[in-house]
């Protein structure tokens, strides 16, 4: 079936996995059949958002890379004062800058952290990206940075435990407070879209 206009994932994806003579399909985007099939996901006008756009709208966002995402989740427990029991400790704190995806466009992962012992030396915390950081490239595990103590006691483990729970914390804190750098680009442009008519309408 021929569409003029592009469709929207959720038609998409019906056009996908429905019959080939599938009348639901259309840009208009208003079929119950569609809705349904998912389940309130989508309506009409939500979809139909995702195919419209005004050329006049520009969309410009600070994006974050792993390295400076990690570097502003560490900054804010420092500033929260939390860091103060580490800081005795601590070997060294190194953001990661190795490999792709360097930007982060998706806010649909976890950060998690795990506590080691090295295999020379030390305790090493490190942190993750668990999920989706780049809609392209699908769900996997993504270093962000690594903290090292030479320290090997329970104590020392126990502090890095601490860390690991306080740097989940800001970190779901800095996501909630960032959320646009998150977006991705047709996300940010509904969104302007959205903003620029409700000042036409006030």
């Amino acid at each position: 079936m021929k569409c003029e206009q592009p469709m929207c994932w959720c038609c998409a994806w019906r056009y996908i996995d429905g019959p080939a003579d599938d009348p639901t399909i259309n840009c208009g985007h208003s079929s119950i059949l569609v809705r349904k099939r998912f389940q309130g996901s989508s309506t009409a006008e939500y979809c139909k958002e995702y195919l419209e756009d005004d050329p006049d709208i520009k969309v410009k966002v600070i994006r974050d890379t792993r390295e400076t995402f990690m570097r502003a989740v560490h900054q804010m427990v420092v500033d929260s004062g939390h860091f103060t029991e580490v800081t005795e400790i601590l070997d060294y704190f190194l953001p990661e800058t190795q490999g792709a995806p360097t930007e982060i466009t998706c806010d649909n992962f976890d950060f998690i952290t795990k506590v080691k012992f090295g295999g020379n030396e030390g305790i090493y915390l490190n942190c993750y990206a668990e999920g989706c950081i780049d809609s392209d490239r699908g769900r996997g595990l993504w270093k962000l940075g690594t903290y090292k103590t030479l320290g090997t006691s329970l104590a020392d483990m126990q502090a890095f435990g601490k860390l690991g729970g306080t740097l989940t914390y800001f970190a779901r804190k800095y996501l909630w407070e960032n959320s646009k750098r998150f977006l991705s680009d047709r996300e940010l442009r509904v969104y302007a879209i959205r903003e620029k008519r409700k000042e036409g309408k006030s």
